[in-house]
């Protein structure tokens, strides 16, 4: 699982899903009267994202540290930075400032700045993107890419020191007793373990303090605690659930642990309008929040093992198709539908946010994306650090 060049059916449309809810979490943002409730969701989003990115990391095609790094910078930093000045630069506030005070705040490492002009304006965004590590105002999730690059990259650290340690103690332990008392890989899992809880400690202290620091490393630290328990949990994850045979968990109890892990979340979720893990902001109470986004995530995880072993009737195949689609252009769509909104909240917002229109945008922001996307992927490719693709081969929902 995430060691070989294949996609894996069932984690694309995990992934497409969660983004899913982030768009419309957004639009709900932007145009309150769109009523969806999606402030429910905000404590398994981006946790269960970075679960299922954990569970896909692999150094298999990387030899050493400079490889991984230089293609982590290649399809993640690039592309931030690339889109993240892109969208600045299509910014309408910066063609007509007397759009300023419609625009969303800044909040830069506690810093509000005050900005009285257009250039106020671009050097805050520049800082934004390159010291708070959050983006422009006109590409705000994209702060996602770069906290993945930088959990990644942290991430290769702390698996390779595991496993050197491991492997120093089992070959001391060797040399002692002519063979080895533990398993490797299950010493460096716990050694990773340890390591994510101390991580996770320091993001929550930090949060509890109101510090802010450069590049977001305080949000790395909450993250990745969950990106180490994906790669923990892979193993378990792929021999009880998804490989065939007679070790495997029986549907039955899948489907009877996600429904189950969905009631656990929503008596440990409490709504929490301040909550942000770009922001750091974890709620009031650490178990609640450990609680909400575990059984958020066991019942996101089982419920899409569970549909990937049922056969695909066509309606299904649309749906999952659909989601993959979402999955496989992410970084578009992250940064397409959050500008959409944007303009509309800049230009319209007093016309669109009412009873009933306001759902409208979500059809609008549909629609760009999809006029968007084979923009992206056909000419503009080389902002994704992608390769050039067809029209049909970006819209396709076909496996």
């Amino acid at each position: 699982m995430g060691n070989g060049t294949a996609r894996i059916g069932w984690i694309d449309e995990f992934k497409g899903f969660v983004l899913l809810l982030v768009c419309l979490f957004h639009v709900e943002q932007a145009f309150p009267q769109a009523h969806m409730n999606m402030i429910h969701l905000s404590a398994m989003r981006m946790s269960a994202f970075f679960f299922i990115s954990g569970m896909l990391f692999s150094t298999r095609r990387f030899s050493d540290f400079k490889s991984y790094f230089i293609h982590k910078t290649r399809v993640l930093l690039v592309p931030y930075i690339l889109l993240s000045l892109l969208f600045l630069a299509l910014d309408p506030v910066l063609y007509n400032f007397a759009l300023f005070p419609k625009a969303p705040r800044m909040t830069i490492m506690n810093i509000h700045p005050h900005i009285a002009s257009v250039w106020d304006y671009i050097y805050w965004n520049l800082a934004k993107i390159f010291v708070a590590g959050k983006s422009s105002i006109g590409s705000g999730p994209l702060w996602f890419v770069f906290t993945l690059y930088s959990v990644s990259l942290i991430f290769y650290g702390v698996q390779g020191f595991a496993n050197a340690i491991s492997q120093i103690s089992s070959k001391h332990r060797r040399n002692k007793s002519g063979k080895a008392k533990a398993d490797d890989e299950t010493a460096s899992k716990i050694i990773i373990a340890i390591t994510a809880i101390a991580s996770l400690a320091g993001g929550w202290l930090l949060y509890r303090h109101h510090i802010r620091l450069p590049f977001g490393i305080e949000r790395d630290l909450t993250v990745l605690f969950f990106f180490a328990s994906g790669y923990i949990s892979k193993g378990i994850i792929q021999k009880r659930l998804c490989n065939k045979g007679k070790n495997r968990i029986p549907w039955s109890l899948v489907v009877a642990t996600s429904a189950t892990s969905f009631i656990l979340y929503a008596a440990t979720e409490i709504p929490d309008p301040n909550f942000s893990i770009m922001n750091n902001d974890l709620g009031k109470s650490l178990p609640l929040f450990l609680a909400s986004s575990a059984f958020g995530i066991i019942g996101l995880l089982t419920a899409f093992i569970a549909v990937d072993r049922i056969p695909d009737i066509l309606p299904l195949r649309i749906v999952k198709g659909i989601l993959r689609n979402i999955s496989r252009n992410a970084l578009v769509i992250l940064a397409v539908h959050w500008y959409i909104l944007l303009v509309m909240r800049l230009l319209f917002r007093a016309s669109i946010n009412k009873p009933g229109t306001a759902y409208l945008s979500i059809a609008i922001v549909t629609t760009g994306v999809i006029v968007a996307i084979p923009l992206f992927r056909c000419k503009l490719y080389k902002l994704l650090g992608k390769e050039k693709i067809s029209v049909s081969e970006s819209l396709s929902i076909e496996k």
